[in-house]
């Protein structure tokens, strides 16, 4: 997952309340310096402790992949350090943990080097779409709707994803969708109205305000990320420098996610 800009200090929440969230498994240095992307959500909402690079420390779990010069570790090593996540979770199999997808952004590895370390997880512990499709490409897409203005509750923007994944699966190698949604109830709404027309399943990813506090809409979003392959946005041309799209699209480029726009062309 990625980091907001205007992240905020999160309070200290009760024992409760992170039970409420899986426990967050992030890609760290062996400097332990959490300040940017999912290290930066480990400390500021889940009481990762800097300087720790390994292991268990809050609502959280660091694995190291760049040494104490920012280098890259070497896949063996780091598949040393993803043994101990799996023992751990296998040790604690009424906790969930959720892995957050690390060392792939550019100059790093690719998705289908990193995955192939997470085979064969405990069932507790949760893995990035995007990985779970390099591990089992027989998984189906998951599309993350962004459609503000709730056009996919009429039948022709329907008919219109209809036909935009009858072109793409098979380019895509899948052989089915899903649809994912956060956010504004619009949204929602016309995505569920899709996804019903069309016979797919559909993921709402909710805020959890009461562990992320203000920040709970943008932790959705970025959780929405994590749980899909694809962005599409339901837009005009004029519409994509909407401020929310502008954020989960970066959230979504950040994480490796495909992002496409569905329009519908009426101007002829």
């Amino acid at each position: 997952m990625s980091t907001p800009s205007t992240v905020e200090e999160a309070p200290a929440f009760p024992q409760a309340a992170a039970a409420a969230e899986p426990v967050f498994v992030f890609g760290s240095n062996m400097l332990g310096e959490h300040d940017d992307g999912a290290a930066l959500i480990a400390t500021r909402f889940h009481r990762a402790e800097a300087g720790v690079w390994r292991g268990p420390t809050g609502h959280a779990y660091a694995i190291p992949f760049r040494n104490e010069g920012r280098r890259l570790l070497p896949l063996a090593e780091i598949a040393r350090h993803v043994t101990g996540l799996r023992q751990y979770a296998a040790s604690k199999p009424t906790r969930a943990l959720r892995v957050a997808r690390f060392a792939c952004s550019r100059g790093e590895y690719l998705d289908r080097e990193i995955a192939p370390l997470f085979a064969r997880m405990p069932a507790n512990c949760a893995l990035p779409t995007l990985w779970r499709r390099v591990l089992d490409p027989a998984c189906p897409v998951r599309l993350l709707i962004f459609d503000p203005a709730g056009r996919l509750r009429d039948a022709a923007w329907q008919a219109e994803l209809r036909r935009y994944l009858a072109v793409n699966l098979p380019l895509w190698g899948a052989t089915g969708a899903e649809l994912v949604s956060a956010g504004g109830a619009r949204n929602i709404v016309a995505t569920d109205a899709a996804a019903r027309q069309l016979g797919l399943k559909h993921r709402i990813v909710v805020e959890n305000p009461s562990y992320y506090g203000s920040q709970a809409t943008v932790v959705a979003e970025m959780s929405a990320v994590w749980a899909s392959t694809h962005l599409l946005s339901v837009c005009d041309p004029d519409e994509t420098a909407h401020p929310t799209l502008v954020r989960v699209a970066s959230f979504a480029a950040r994480d490796g996610l495909v992002c496409d726009n569905l329009f519908i062309d009426t101007s002829g």
